[in-house]
C-alpha cells in the first residue's frame, strides 16, 4: 500500500521541494496523487540546457531538432506557471536558468509572459539567469516587476538591461530581503539606487559588474556603447547585514548594523583587492 501518496499535499510539495529537479518532475509518473501534487507545487526551477541536450551532447541552435526543442521548453514553462495561476495558488518561487547563448532573443517575450504570472500570483523568489550582453543583445526587464509586492530575494544575472523607464515607477519591493544584480545593463546611473532605495528592508545585497549605457555613443564602436558603472552611493539601509560589491570604483553605504562587507575593486583600479569585514 502507498502510504505515502495518501499524506498531506503540504507535506509532498515538502518533499518534491529536497529532491533534485528532474527526480521531483519525474514523481508525476508514480500515481495519480502524485500527478496532481506535481501540478500544483509551487516552485519552478528549469535549466535551459537540460532542454536542449540529444543523445548527452548540447545541440547547435543550426541543428534541426534545436527547434522543436526549445518549442518543449517553452511550453513546459508555461503550462506549469498556467497551471498554478488557473488554481489561484500563489507561485513561491520561479528559477529559469536561460544561459544557452543568446537563445532569449527567441524568447523574450515569453520570459515577459513568465515574469508577469509569477507577479500576478504572488511570487516570492524569482531568479533570472541569461546570456547575452554581446553586441548589443539584451532583455529589458519588464517594469511588471515593480509590482511584485510579495518579492522576498530577486535575482538577476547576465543579458538584462533595466530601462530608464523604471525612475518614473514607484517601486513595491517592501517584501525584498535579499537583492543580487550581476552583469546588468542600467539604461541610467540612477537606476540602480533608484531600484535599492525601494528595498528598505534589504538584508544581503550583491552588485557585480554592472554596466551603465551610454547614450551619446550613437555610431560609435560598439565597445564605447557602454561603461563600467563607477560610483554608487546608498543610505538608509537599516537591515542590511551583508553585502559584496565587485567592479565597482566607489562606494558610498551608510548601513549601521552591516556585518559582512566584500569588495573586489576593478581591475585597473588601485590594487584589485578583495577586502571584507
Amino acid at each position: 500500500m502507498d502510504r505515502i501518496s495518501n499524506l498531506p499535499q503540504a507535506i509532498l510539495h515538502d518533499i518534491l521541494g529536497r529532491l533534485p529537479d528532474k527526480d521531483a518532475a519525474k514523481t508525476c509518473v508514480l500515481s495519480k496523487s502524485w500527478r496532481e501534487t506535481w501540478f500544483s507545487f509551487p516552485i519552478l526551477s528549469v535549466c535551459m540546457r537540460n532542454f536542449l541536450r540529444f543523445h548527452g551532447s548540447l545541440l547547435s541552435s543550426k541543428h534541426p531538432l534545436w527547434l522543436g526543442k526549445l518549442d518543449i521548453f517553452i511550453e513546459y514553462v508555461s503550462k506549469r506557471l498556467m497551471r498554478l495561476r488557473n488554481q489561484h495558488l500563489t507561485i513561491k518561487e520561479v528559477k529559469l536558468d536561460l544561459k544557452y547563448t543568446t537563445v532569449h532573443r527567441q524568447v523574450a517575450h515569453h520570459i515577459d509572459r513568465w515574469i508577469q504570472i509569477a507577479v500576478e500570483s504572488g511570487v516570492e523568489v524569482l531568479e533570472l539567469h541569461l546570456a547575452g550582453g554581446y553586441m548589443g543583445d539584451w532583455y529589458n526587464l519588464p517594469l511588471c516587476i515593480t509590482e511584485a509586492k510579495s518579492l522576498t530575494k530577486l535575482v538577476l544575472s547576465g543579458g538584462i538591461r533595466l530601462d530608464p523607464a523604471f525612475l518614473n515607477h514607484s517601486l513595491q519591493f517592501f517584501s525584498m530581503r535579499t537583492l543580487s544584480l550581476s552583469r546588468i545593463l542600467f539604461g541610467d546611473e540612477g537606476v540602480m539606487e533608484h531600484f535599492i532605495s525601494h528595498c528598505p528592508l534589504v538584508e544581503h545585497l550583491t552588485l557585480c559588474s554592472c554596466d551603465v549605457d551610454n547614450p551619446l555613443s550613437i555610431g560609435n564602436p560598439q565597445g564605447s556603447r557602454t561603461y563600467p558603472l563607477k560610483s554608487l552611493s546608498l543610505n538608509g539601509l537599516q537591515k542590511l547585514k551583508g553585502a559584496n560589491f565587485e567592479d565597482i570604483l566607489e562606494v558610498h553605504i551608510g548601513a549601521p548594523n552591516l556585518e559582512d562587507l566584500r569588495y573586489y575593486a576593478p581591475e585597473d583600479g588601485d590594487d584589485g583587492d578583495e577586502s571584507s569585514s
